[in-house]
């Protein structure tokens, strides 16, 4: 991949890390003074998203806001294609081909894997600081 690629498939990190801390910021309770320890995230395998460069991005993007010391703790989903044809579910690997083991129908819906959830705001106990990253 040349240099300019790698900067845009970064950008595009640093931008889905920028959207997931101003939707958890606006999502986030009033702490009363505790910490946002971590985001817990939920990424398909098909979501086009690189989750090493997500955590970076999101390191760079946190540091001015109030998930500065949170940790992006990153549940990888599977991607998973049914046949509706022969009524077959099956797991796929992102660069694998999606036609059906079973009947080889190209004609497959994926019903997972296509995720970037944001799921759960961890918050420290109060009065407990939040450790660092």
């Amino acid at each position: 991949m040349n240099e300019l690629a790698q900067k845009d498939d970064f950008m595009h990190e640093l931008a889905i890390a920028q959207q997931l801390i101003e939707t958890a910021c606006t999502a986030l309770p009033d702490t009363g003074g505790a910490a946002v320890t971590a985001l817990h995230v939920q990424l398909g395998a098909l979501a086009g998203v690189s989750a090493e460069e997500l955590r970076f991005g999101f390191g760079v993007v946190a540091s001015a806001t109030p998930l500065a010391n949170a940790r992006l703790e990153i549940e990888m989903v599977p991607a998973i294609v049914y046949c509706p044809h022969c009524a077959t579910e099956y797991t796929v690997e992102p660069t694998a081909a999606f036609g059906c083991p079973v009947c080889h129908s190209m004609a497959v819906q994926v019903i997972q894997g296509k995720e970037l959830l944001l799921k759960a705001i961890e918050i420290a106990d109060e009065g407990q600081p939040a450790q660092a990253r």
